[in-house]
């Protein structure tokens, strides 16, 4: 496999780049709120939100990647989430 056909979906197409998708929005979204909390209860429960979030991306990426880079980077990200 040459290094640019890891960078490649299976059309052909480049993608290293997506717009953010849900789960990744919403790891950021309970992340900041996370860090805005007044309570450590709140904190603790949208931080954990927001790991959830992450872990939810990083499946999604591991398993319908569109390229082995982003299935690469999934893997990568879900082992990280789940040792912490």
């Amino acid at each position: 496999m040459a290094i640019t056909s890891f960078f490649r979906d299976r059309a052909g197409r480049q993608n290293v780049f997506q717009w953010p998708n849900l789960p990744l929005l919403a790891w950021a979204g309970f992340g900041a709120a996370s860090g805005m909390a007044l309570t450590q209860r709140n904190r603790d429960f949208l931080h954990r939100a927001s790991q959830a979030s992450m872990i939810w991306w990083a499946a999604r990426e591991t398993f319908r990647g569109q390229s082995p880079f982003r299935r690469t980077i999934g893997a990568a990200t879900l082992a990280r989430s789940l040792t912490r």
